[in-house]
């Protein structure tokens, strides 16, 4: 009498027809040879062992990571609080912009900053500040007129007319930023963090905590400073 081979999907039909068949024959299972994501043949059973190993391994690094996100985000919003402390007991508003400047340099991982702002008595455009001039205030409006008007942060790979604007030579070394308004429709100026990694600032990451920075110049700029009409050369 021949011997019969039967072919995988007769097998397969079996072990779906038959789903106890490993319950009543366990021994069969060590005898089941796979291979690895190395290409070496081991039995099911440890490989199913490998596996689950792999995802727990998996899960704690997940969970190590949340913690560390966690504990970061602490820190950090611990930090915005005393700065937020700090700022109520500074009253000229150069200082206020350098503080700013200071903390945000130890704080964020950002390789440029600019706070962009209506001309105030007493500031000066810095390597942090940009203050704006009758004809520069025309072309803000201009160049961010769709920002302004939708009045959110906006993350990622932006035009070159609004990094000229705001980072001048130094724009072509931008990869990615984050522009937050500061004021209702960016009234009091723009909070600008741009990296050189393209991958640094993207449309999904979340903006919260960066706009509780743009609320803290807009409640002090409110409360303590008064613009000035920008006046032409």
């Amino acid at each position: 009498m021949s011997e019969k081979h039967l072919s995988d999907t007769e097998v397969i039909h079996f072990l779906t027809e038959h789903k106890d068949f490993f319950i009543r024959h366990p021994e069969q299972l060590e005898a089941l040879k796979v291979t690895n994501s190395n290409g070496k043949v081991t039995s099911l059973i440890n490989h199913q062992v490998n596996v689950l190993k792999e995802r727990n391994n998996q899960l704690k690094n997940k969970l190590n990571q949340l913690i560390g996100y966690a504990e970061e985000n602490e820190k950090t919003m611990a930090q915005v609080f005393e700065l937020t402390l700090q700022l109520c007991q500074i009253s000229h508003i150069a200082n206020v912009t350098k503080h700013f400047a200071r903390f945000v340099k130890h704080s964020f991982d950002s390789d440029l900053f600019k706070i962009v702002v209506p001309t105030y008595d007493g500031l000066e455009s810095s390597t942090v500040v940009k203050t704006l001039s009758a004809d520069e205030e025309s072309e803000f409006a201009q160049i961010f007129a769709e920002f302004i008007q939708k009045d959110k942060p906006i993350c990622g790979r932006l035009k070159k007319s609004k990094l000229n604007f705001i980072f001048g030579k130094q724009a072509q070394k931008v990869g990615s930023s984050v522009i937050l308004p500061i004021g209702k429709k960016a009234e009091k100026g723009l909070l600008v963090f741009a990296s050189f990694d393209e991958s640094r600032f993207n449309p999904e990451m979340s903006t919260d905590l960066l706009a509780r920075l743009s609320e803290i110049l807009d409640r002090k700029f409110n409360k303590t400073f008064t613009s000035l009409p920008a006046s032409k050369s």
